[in-house]
Parts: structure tokens; C-alpha cells; sequence
């Protein structure tokens, strides 16, 4: 069985399939992918560049309604369509199959493939779980096993390495790190990765859905729009949807020349009139820029999270639909500097042949960094270790389960902090720096002692390469879930067997960075196990007063703790207060 790599992107999809070492793309007659694109009318659907091609065309002949996009639907219940509820998993089945069955029909499949049944399926690295299991379930309508998901942009990474593996451009990149800008017509999607050894490893992913391109052309529609309208009259919602998506190829075209032309006929509804309107790529860039401002904002967010500055990636490779726009290569290149930035020539497919290479080299994605757990008194819990299988649909899950305490039930809540190392690799030291997943607040009695109210703490690690985390208190037999999605992932780069787990790369080091001025610090109070260290001085010492004996030479943190918010025992007022002279301190 042949494993593809299926693409379904926002603006356009594609299945790519690799063949004795050579990536083929499964493209249509002209060379294009498909359109993510449907149109429902009664019973009639009509799905891709037939679509598309409807949805381009002008005047009044365009009834029903589109659906572009589906991807962005996904994790809701319903969306209306012309007045009738749609489940969007059935809209995303509709494209899924259409691709599938272009895909076979393609002339380039040349006897590749007789039937689509398993395929590495890419995914924007924001895409939480339950977007994820919709999708799972729109490819097994269409009778494709997702074997694996991969995030977009480290798809696109490796279907870049992987071609030129064994030469002196992979050689040139050992130990550094790359910036992948995956900016498509849906989200913007950012990776930074770090070649080790052999292995592509995740070190930080970042994305949004506010900054892609179909945002882009809302926002070049309204300001023509603006232009040629001047508020004389209203512009029923077809016409909208109409110079939208002229907008799209406005500013294709304005990606090769100099000045382009808006034209779509019947426009006023009144006159008959058609809109004709001239724009330069300046006035297309000075529309551009503020979202291009937002985008850089991200990438130096993204560097600063992993604690790499931008003289630290050796190369940023851009890809996406719009990679294509001037604008944006040549304010990366200023950032970077021109050396470093590499346009991707084929971004409309490097995802897909990233997915087919992934697939065809039998690569199963690991976590790149541990998953931990934070403890009372700064110290951290190793749930999962960097290096662990994600599973195959089908495999057995990873499940781990630990027995904890809560040293700190005063606030009625027994407070787990999860979180990931920046660095990958499982040689962590306690003062690394961490990066915060998930908190999870987990209902305990308040009355008990220190250490009385146990939990039980079990983490599940599932094929859509998200981690479950399931917190159970047994005195009180509460139970609160988390699910954690952003996470790094590693592969071998190549079919050639390496060894299990990361690479203990430190990577630079930083001091952990103190909390700011005035941010508020949930304080953990678990532990792994009973000492009388985990708990606050305070506490401890109203059922342990022994404790504290000079002779036993308690922890200072603990004797300052007791001091300072255990009440004078006269007149009950707090540490430092100037009206106490009892002199019970």
C-alpha cells in the first residue's frame, strides 16, 4: 500500500506521492492543484476548479452558494449555506473526495496509484484537537486513513531538505537553525526548527488564522470598494463576493507587475455599469503593510519564545500562497538579510511533497521536548520524555499514570501547570526555561491536611499527536480534563535508520527569566511524593511545629514563609505591620 502525502489546504489542496526516489505531483490537466472550494445549488454540487470557475464568473448568472475555505469551519457544529445547515466535516468530505478522485484521474499519475487509501495529511500548527479528530473523520468518509498528521510548515521544511539529502547543502545547515514562514491564503504558520544530527527537530511553532491571505483580500476589496463606490450606493453581498475574488487575482497579477486591472461587468445594478479600477503594486503594498508589520511581530515573538535571535537562523524559507508578493521577500530579507531568505519556486506544492517524502521514508513523528509536570517549590515531573512515538492510527495509545499529592489545599483547588522545556531533548536541568502549556484546576477538599488528598494523574498521547491529561482527586472523586496541541515534533530527515529520541543539543543558554513586575504566578501545590518540604511554612507549622526547631535546621524558605504570613499570635495582624508591638516575633 502507498502512503500519499494529501495536502488540504485553505485556498487550494493537492496529493503529491514519491516513486523510486522522485516526488510526483498529482495536478490536473493544466498543472493546477485543486481549489478548496464547493458550491451547493439544490441538489447540484460542484466542487473545485468548476467552482471556482463559477464563482469567478460575473453579471447575475451566479446563483446558489459557496463555501471556500472549509478548512477554517472545522470544530463547528454547523454552518448555514443559503439557509440550510451544513455539518462541516461533510463539506470538507466533499473537497477531500473531489481531490482524491483528481488525483487518480491526473496524467501524472501514470499508473502511480490505483486507489487512495492511507495518506500523511498536513495540518496549520494552531489546529487544536477536535479540529483534528473533524478532519480524521472527513478523510475516513472519503476512505483515506490518516496515518499521520504533520504541521504544514515542517512539512514544507522537509520536502525542502529532503530531495538534497547527502549534499553539502544539507551538511550546511547541521546545528543551526531555520525559520519556516508558511504564509497561506488561511493562516500564517511559523516554525522554527533545528537540524541535529540527521534529525529535523521542532524548537517553537507559532500561528494565527487573523494574518492569511483571504484576510489580505477582504481587506484589498474594501478599500476598492472605498474607491469606486465613494457610498453612492449599497453593494449587494454576489457583487462582494464577486470583487473578492477578483481581488485574489488582482493580486496575483500584481505579484509580476508593475499595475494590474480590476474589471467586472454589471457591476451597478442600477445602470449596468462594470467596475474598472487600475491599481500599482505600491498602492497594493501600502495596503499591505500593516498586516506585514503584525506578521513580523509574530516572527520576532516566535524567536524570542525560543530564546534565538534573528542572527541565529541560518536561513528563513518562505512558502505559501503569499510568498509570492514582493512586499513581503523583501521585508524578511531586511530583517534577515538576503543571503538568508529563500523563497520557496514550489510553494504551491512543497507541503504535499513534504507529506509524500514523510510518508515514503516511513517516518514516525516524536516528541521533541518533554512534557512535564510542575511541582510545589519550582521542581518539574517528567510525564512524557522527548523521543516518544507519537502513534500510528491504530497503535496503541501511550498512556503513562502517576500518583500525586496536593501539599497546599487551603484554596479548594489542586493546581497542575504543564509545560514543555524551550530547548528539545530530555538532558533538562531545573533552572532550563520552560514553556507553559496548559493549567489545569482540579477541585480538593479544603479541610484536609498536607499530603491527605491524593491524585491521580494520567497522560495519553494519541495518533492526532495531542496529549490528554486527566486529573482525578480521590477524596472528593472530581476529575478535570486538558488537552495539549502545541507541541514540537522530530523526525529522521531520510529513510537511513538513526538513533531513538532527540539529540541532547543545550542550544543557547539563557538565565530563567524572572517573572514581571505585577504579572500574576499560579504557585503550583502538588507533589510526587510526601515531603515536608512541598508545603508552605505557615501551614506546616500549624500541625507541625516541631518542624521549625532550630535544632533540626529547617529550610529558610519555610521559616521566612511561617513568618511572614503566619498572624501575630496577639493581636492577629499580618508581617510588618507597624501597629503590631507585641513582640511575638
Amino acid at each position: 500500500m502507498t502512503v500519499v502525502g494529501f495536502d488540504f489546504g485553505t485556498t487550494n489542496s493537492l496529493v503529491s506521492v514519491v516513486d523510486n526516489e522522485l516526488v510526483f505531483d498529482l495536478l490536473d490537466e493544466e498543472g493546477r492543484p485543486v481549489p478548496s472550494v464547493v458550491k451547493y445549488e439544490g441538489v447540484r454540487k460542484v466542487v473545485g476548479q468548476a467552482a471556482k470557475d463559477e464563482l469567478d464568473a460575473g453579471g447575475l448568472g451566479v446563483h446558489g452558494s459557496f463555501v471556500k475555505s472549509p478548512k477554517t469551519y472545522l470544530g463547528e457544529e454547523t454552518i448555514n449555506v443559503d439557509g440550510v445547515e451544513r455539518s462541516p466535516v461533510d463539506v470538507t468530505y466533499d473537497v477531500i473526495e473531489h481531490v482524491r478522485q483528481r488525483a487518480l484521474a491526473s496524467p501524472r499519475n501514470n499508473r502511480l496509484l490505483s486507489e487512495i487509501t492511507a495518506a500523511v495529511a498536513t495540518i496549520p500548527v494552531d489546529m487544536n484537537g477536535r479540529r483534528r479528530q473533524a478532519l480524521r473523520e472527513a478523510y475516513a468518509r472519503a476512505g483515506i486513513r490518516v496515518v499521520q498528521f504533520v504541521h504544514e510548515p515542517f512539512a514544507a521544511l522537509y520536502g525542502h531538505f529532503r530531495p538534497r539529502i547527502g549534499t553539502d547543502f544539507v551538511q550546511r545547515f547541521d546545528r543551526k537553525n531555520v525559520l519556516v514562514v508558511d504564509w497561506g491564503g488561511g493562516t500564517l504558520d511559523l516554525t522554527l526548527c533545528r537540524l541535529i544530527d540527521g534529525r529535523v527537530v521542532q524548537l517553537q511553532n507559532a500561528g494565527t488564522g487573523e494574518l492569511g491571505g483571504d484576510v489580505f483580500d477582504d481587506a484589498l476589496r474594501n478599500w476598492i470598494l472605498s474607491q469606486v463606490t465613494d457610498g453612492s450606493f449599497d453593494v449587494d453581498p454576489d457583487r462582494r463576493r464577486q470583487v473578492r475574488h477578483r481581488c485574489e487575482q488582482l493580486k496575483i497579477s500584481l505579484s509580476r507587475k508593475e499595475s494590474a486591472t480590476l474589471y467586472l461587468r454589471n457591476f451597478d445594478t442600477h445602470t449596468g455599469a462594470p467596475l474598472m479600477h487600475q491599481m500599482t503594486r505600491d498602492e497594493l503594498e501600502t495596503i499591505a503593510k500593516p498586516m506585514i508589520d503584525r506578521a513580523m511581530d509574530h516572527i520576532v515573538a516566535l524567536l524570542d519564545a525560543a530564546h534565538v535571535s534573528d542572527s541565529q537562523v541560518a536561513m528563513c524559507l518562505v512558502t505559501g500562497g503569499m510568498s509570492r508578493m514582493p512586499a513581503i521577500s523583501s521585508r524578511l530579507r531586511e530583517f534577515f538579510g538576503a543571503h538568508r531568505v529563500e523563497v520557496s519556486q514550489n510553494s504551491a506544492t512543497l507541503i504535499a511533497q513534504g507529506a509524500a517524502w514523510i510518508a515514503h521514508d516511513r517516518q514516525q513523528l516524536e516528541l521533541a521536548k518533554d512534557i512535564e509536570v510542575r511541582l510545589a517549590r519550582g521542581s518539574y515531573y517528567q510525564l512524557l520524555k522527548a523521543g516518544t512515538h507519537v502513534p500510528f492510527e491504530g497503535e496503541e495509545l501511550s498512556d503513562e499514570s502517576l500518583e500525586m499529592y496536593c501539599a497546599d489545599p487551603r484554596d479548594g483547588h489542586a493546581k497542575f501547570q504543564f509545560c514543555t522545556p524551550t530547548r528539545p531533548g530530555s538532558d533538562t536541568q531545573r533552572s532550563d526555561p520552560r514553556d507553559d502549556l496548559e493549567t489545569l484546576s482540579l477541585a480538593v477538599d479544603t479541610a484536609a491536611r498536607p499530603f491527605i488528598e491524593r491524585l491521580t494523574l494520567k497522560t495519553t498521547l494519541d495518533p492526532d499527536g495531542i496529549v490528554h491529561v486527566t486529573a482525578r482527586s480521590d477524596l472528593r472523586g472530581d476529575q478535570e480534563r486538558k488537552s495539549l496541541h502545541d507541541l514540537q515534533f522530530s523526525v529522521s530527515l531520510g529513510s537511513g535508520k538513526t538513533n531513538t529520541g532527540v539529540a541532547d543539543d543545550p542550544g543557547p543558554q539563557l538565565e530563567h527569566q524572572a517573572p514581571e513586575v505585577g504579572s500574576v504566578v499560579v504557585r503550583s501545590n502538588i507533589a510526587d511524593k510526601k515531603n515536608d518540604y512541598y508545603v508552605p511554612g505557615e501551614l506546616l507549622y500549624t500541625y507541625n511545629s516541631t518542624y521549625f526547631s532550630r535544632a533540626l535546621n529547617p529550610p529558610q524558605i519555610q521559616v521566612d514563609e511561617r513568618l511572614y504570613y503566619q498572624p501575630c499570635a496577639v493581636c492577629r495582624r499580618r508581617a510588618n505591620d507597624p501597629e503590631c508591638r507585641c513582640g511575638s516575633r
